[in-house]
């Protein structure tokens, strides 16, 4: 039973890991592809506000292409975003003469390991969406969940390296716009945004491999699916033990001399080696 087991762990890794994660490289909105890995770093956003006798500042730090990496040990857990998060909020207080607290940390968008944004436009007949919005639900702050608004704009004149506009927090949403040229679609810009050049080339070549690497997913997932339920079988209904298990076990034992025939007749129809009737001795 314990092999078993483990040919069922390995079918759960293994179908897990073909379930397709957010990928900014091949943001798909409205039938369009977008490439925003241009935009995949943490960005921090700060707003500062008088509050006598103190002043509160508030911290947005954001990655729109993933979770945003822990903070250093120096950073007391307390006071550290939370695991997951792809945008956090935090408020410090500041008082003259006085350390610094943080009073608040929550995540605005993602609290589990497979919450993902969704993207979303109007459609514009066959025209790509010039605008479209970057959305996530994050955690819930007195029975309010929390959640991000990114609005992204094609603007081919600004830079990637550009951080995006808060434009504000109310409610539990925190809304915010960026015009950059990666919120353009591939075959808008030529580029999503990235100047032509060979190495950009290159990676659209070697993008097309991602065909072949599914295909050889799907063999590895069915072929271990073929081999849990023959096993299954042979044990719960045959009542098999040890090779016996094995599902269509003379057959295996027999392949590689199948596959040795079937090498050497291709190599003497190659060579022209093969004729009709009986061979030469």
């Amino acid at each position: 039973m314990q092999i078993l087991s483990a040919l069922v762990v390995s079918v759960l890794a293994l179908s897990n890991g073909a379930a397709a994660a957010f990928d900014c490289k091949k943001a798909q909105v409205a039938g369009f592809t977008y490439d925003l890995s241009a935009l995949s770093t943490e960005i921090t956003l700060e707003s500062n506000a008088t509050t006598p006798p103190t002043i509160t500042g508030t911290n947005y730090k954001l990655n729109i292409c993933g979770p945003l990496a822990s903070a250093p040990d120096s950073v007391p857990e307390i006071d550290r975003c939370p695991a997951n998060a792809w945008v956090c909020r935090s408020v410090t207080n500041y008082k003259k003469d006085e350390k610094s607290r943080v009073t608040e940390v929550n995540a605005v968008a993602g609290v589990s390991s497979k919450d993902e944004p969704s993207l979303e436009a109007r459609a514009s007949g066959n025209e790509s969406p010039r605008e479209f919005h970057w959305k996530m639900s994050g955690t819930k702050v007195d029975n309010v969940e929390w959640s991000a608004d990114i609005k992204l704009v094609c603007d081919k004149s600004a830079k990637n390296e550009n951080p995006p506009t808060l434009v504000g927090f109310s409610q539990g949403v925190l809304s915010l716009e960026w015009s950059v040229p990666a919120a353009c679609a591939l075959g808008d810009s030529g580029d999503g945004g990235k100047d032509k050049s060979p190495d950009n080339d290159k990676d659209v070549t070697s993008s097309q491999g991602g065909f072949f690497s599914t295909l050889f997913t799907l063999f590895i997932v069915g072929s271990t699916l073929y081999l849990v339920v023959g096993v299954l079988y042979k044990s719960l209904v045959v009542r098999a033990t040890g090779l016996d298990m094995i599902p269509n076990l003379a057959f295996w034992r027999e392949f590689p001399y199948l596959c040795a025939d079937f090498a050497q007749h291709m190599w003497d129809m190659a060579s022209g080696r093969r004729r009709d009737g009986y061979s030469v001795v």
